[in-house]
């Protein structure tokens, strides 16, 4: 056993300076979004701002597309495991709904940086918005079968959804944001969704897991 252990070693520690380097750079793209349009943002800014050299990031990414593609992934990654770990006890899907909206725009309140990076990213990369479009789709449909939402059209309702949340992310890190803008929020979205006022008030204002 000791002689297959002792070759591999090497490559592991290996593998893990390269995932360090490589989450590094993820990381520099992330704050670099934070601050200005992905589109603006050159690749070799993305070295700079992580510290390594030119010619280092291109072992990594060969185009700004790619790097934008990694922050999606990474992005949408913590998006489902944040998701999933809040509404884990959460059986309703118009309740799973609610509190993902809700604790978005909270999260953009105490983190602008990171609210900021995640609406460029969405309008830019498929991968975060395709995750994202995974989760709202499965609660819309859960929320319908509870009878709480009628909607004409499921694609319209998914980019109401992606749409109001966005745009409350956005409100808030641009100082328009009200009293309860979460909760403000998710009420209208879940009467356009064709929630009673009543049963949209109620899910709006639920106390929130954790």
């Amino acid at each position: 056993m000791s002689k297959t252990a002792t070759p591999d070693a090497p490559l592991t520690r290996g593998h893990k300076k390269r995932e360090r380097t490589r989450q590094g750079l993820i990381d520099a793209a992330l704050r670099l979004f934070a601050r200005k349009e992905v589109g603006e943002v050159a690749l070799l800014e993305v070295a700079s701002e992580a510290e390594v050299a030119s010619g280092t990031i291109y072992n990594y990414f060969r185009t700004r597309d790619e790097v934008v593609e990694a922050v999606g992934i990474a992005l949408a990654d913590e998006f489902s495991e944040a998701i999933e770990l809040l509404n884990a006890h959460v059986d309703s899907g118009a309740s799973r709904l609610s509190i993902g909206v809700r604790m978005f725009i909270r999260r953009a309140m105490a983190d602008p940086d990171w609210a900021s990076a995640v609406i460029r990213v969405v309008h830019f990369d498929q991968a975060i918005r395709s995750k994202i479009a995974g989760h709202v789709r499965a609660d819309l449909r859960a929320g319908a079968e509870e009878g709480v939402f009628t909607y004409p059209d499921e694609g319209i309702a998914l980019d109401l959804v992606v749409s109001c949340s966005v745009g409350g992310m956005r409100a808030v890190i641009e100082g328009r944001g009200v009293e309860s803008h979460d909760s403000k929020v998710v009420e209208m979205l879940l009467k356009a969704l064709g929630a009673t006022p009543a049963r949209a008030r109620k899910l709006a204002e639920q106390e929130l897991p954790g």
